[in-house]
């Protein structure tokens, strides 16, 4: 079983938009695509899809499979329409090189305002990738914010 994504890694963006994946986070793609075969090249679903953070989220094959399924249980209609926008029509598969390069296009890099540094921020089931100054300004606009053991104990309905 796979701890799923954690740590924040920098890698450098060249002109092309290629960068390099953290091999940590290779390992957790490479997990959770049935279609990878020694740990090569394995797939990421990239959601490109404006949120309330700054950033892009890739999920494995596995985790965006639970999306989908969630997705196709909901009733048609407007909320339906707009997480599909979101989810489904905002996403794109990448496929990560015998290197362990992949490509940000270039539409995708101008959205986040990623320049020549992405960090990628684990969250669990998925990665955020962000422009590094950003993500660490962020992390300076917060200040103390919320405790997160404090957060962690709180009950569900409480």
């Amino acid at each position: 079983m796979t701890l799923g994504f954690f740590d924040q890694l920098t890698s450098k963006v060249d002109k092309k938009g290629r960068v390099s994946l953290p091999a940590a986070h290779r390992s957790v793609l490479a997990d959770e695509d049935p279609d990878c075969v020694d740990n090569k090249s394995p797939k990421m679903i990239l959601i490109h899809s404006k949120s309330h953070e700054h950033c892009a989220r890739g999920y494995t094959v596995k985790a965006y499979k639970k999306i989908r399924k969630r997705i196709s249980k909901m009733d048609f209609g407007p909320e339906r329409d707009a997480v599909e926008k979101a989810l489904i029509h905002a996403a794109t598969m990448i496929q990560v090189d015998d290197n362990g390069r992949m490509i940000l296009r270039k539409d995708i890099r101008e959205r986040f305002d990623i320049g020549d540094n992405a960090v990628f921020v684990g969250s669990g089931d998925h990665l955020k990738i962000w422009d590094h100054d950003l993500y660490f300004d962020s992390l300076n606009d917060e200040g103390e914010g919320i405790n997160p053991y404090i957060a962690l104990n709180k009950k569900k309905g409480a």
